[in-house]
């Protein structure tokens, strides 16, 4: 009996036979060892963001510190030693007129503040970018060979004995209070801003980096916790030491920070304040020397010249009173005797008015450009002496703040990602072990 068999293609299959199924694409994530390698994935993700959070904000904050005290502060600066400046060139012009014979130190007073004019102006152009500022630096610049050339022609006709040089002389100084200094303190307030702005910026709080920080170490202690829970092994030393590596680094970073805050915040509301005030100070006190030297000359208008002169003179005690009762004021040792000064200077120039009522102009002459202690030249240089060394220390405290909170951050940048770097490590070489069991 032959017996045929059916071919394998036509063989039919056993009922019932089970068919295994194919396990999807995620399954392995739903088990230990896919969730331990999850774990180190999202681990080494935030480690890579902590790195990177770090070193992009310390970077800007570094860049942002050398930008104020390269660019930013030396530019602020020229803006107000033009300011000043210009406001010198004014009261020695006038004092060397009302003079006579024209004492050479006045002369080279006004030479130099013309000549320390120019230089500021050169060197705020040199780091002006903005075109409204260009433009008006250009327009002092301009106005600045007008005023000098009036000058100069009120004093060769005072030379020559001609009345109309008075007239030359208070055209000039027109120019100067009227258009020339208002442009000056426009750039100087413009600049200063710019100062005050970006030392702000300096002293945020870093929210992306405490968002991953604390985002980083709150997923790491959890990672730890479940894997002394399902793996029956208290203590992860890769993990220990890579929440190690981010807690100096949280410390380093966080330290740094700390202080080059407190360094920006000095800088602003202490040093960059006070630059401010000292030079306000000093260009109001050549406007007043400007406006007393200017009466004497100006005999027509001198009532109007002697009220604006007290005004500036009580509106500097003001500024001087509010000053000197601040705590972190850095020029008071220099401002101590200023208000004396100041005093003394005002009964100077009430000697002046006393003589001008009666005509005594030569008497008057002589208290302004005296040398006595009683007289208006010794009161003035004195506390122009005193407000040019607060504007140094003022100036000189600002630059050390500035460049203390940019120093405090060197290193931090390797030094975050390096740690950084070194905690995703530690993580991957701490869960490896526990991986290869499930081999």
């Amino acid at each position: 009996m032959t017996v045929e068999l059916a071919h394998p293609s036509i063989e039919p299959q056993a009922a019932g036979s089970p068919i295994e199924p194919a396990h999807p694409r995620w399954w392995f994530f739903t088990t230990t060892p896919g969730r331990i390698l999850t774990m180190g994935i999202v681990l080494a993700i935030l480690g890579g963001l902590t790195a990177f959070a770090t070193s992009t904000t310390i970077n800007n904050r570094q860049t942002q510190l050398t930008t104020v005290l390269n660019h930013t502060e030396p530019l602020a600066f020229a803006a107000g030693e033009l300011y000043t400046t210009l406001s010198i060139a004014d009261a020695a012009a006038a004092t060397a007129f009302i003079a006579g014979a024209e004492p050479r130190a006045v002369r080279q007073r006004y030479e130099q503040a013309i000549t320390d004019a120019a230089a500021a102006v050169t060197r705020a152009a040199s780091g002006l970018t903005d075109e409204p500022l260009v433009g008006l630096l250009g327009r002092i610049n301009a106005q600045l060979a007008t005023y000098t050339g009036l000058v100069e022609t009120a004093r060769t006709n005072n030379r020559m004995g001609n009345p109309v040089g008075s007239s030359y002389l208070s055209e000039a100084s027109a120019l100067m209070q009227r258009s020339i200094l208002p442009d000056a303190q426009l750039l100087y307030e413009e600049t200063s801003a710019r100062v005050d702005a970006e030392t702000s910026t300096a002293t945020r709080i870093p929210a992306p980096v405490i968002i991953v920080l604390t985002a980083t170490v709150c997923f790491g202690a959890f990672a730890h916790r479940w894997l002394a829970r399902h793996t029956r092994r208290r203590i992860n030393i890769g993990l220990i030491a890579g929440g190690l590596a981010i807690l100096l680094m949280i410390f380093w970073v966080g330290t740094a920070l700390t202080i080059s805050t407190a360094g920006s915040r000095s800088a602003k509301n202490t040093a960059a304040a006070s630059l401010r005030s000292v030079t306000n100070l000093a260009i109001t006190a050549q406007q007043a020397r400007a406006d007393e030297t200017l009466s004497l000359i100006r005999r027509g208008d001198e009532d109007i010249r002697k009220q604006s002169f007290e005004q500036r003179v009580q509106v500097m005690r003001e500024q001087l009173a509010h000053y000197l009762e601040r705590k972190d004021a850095i020029a008071k040792n220099d401002l101590a005797d200023a208000d004396q000064l100041l005093t003394n200077w005002l009964k100077a120039d009430q000697r002046i008015n006393a003589y001008t009522a009666v005509g005594d102009y030569r008497a008057a002459t002589a208290v302004a450009l005296g040398t006595r202690e009683d007289d208006s030249t010794p009161a003035f240089d004195k506390l122009d002496s005193a407000l040019s060394e607060g504007i140094r220390e003022s100036r000189n405290q600002l630059r050390n703040d500035i460049f203390s909170a940019q120093r405090v951050l060197s290193g931090t940048t390797v030094g975050g990602v390096v740690l950084s770097m070194g905690a995703a490590l530690a993580v991957a070489l701490g869960l490896w072990p526990r991986l290869s069991e499930y081999r």
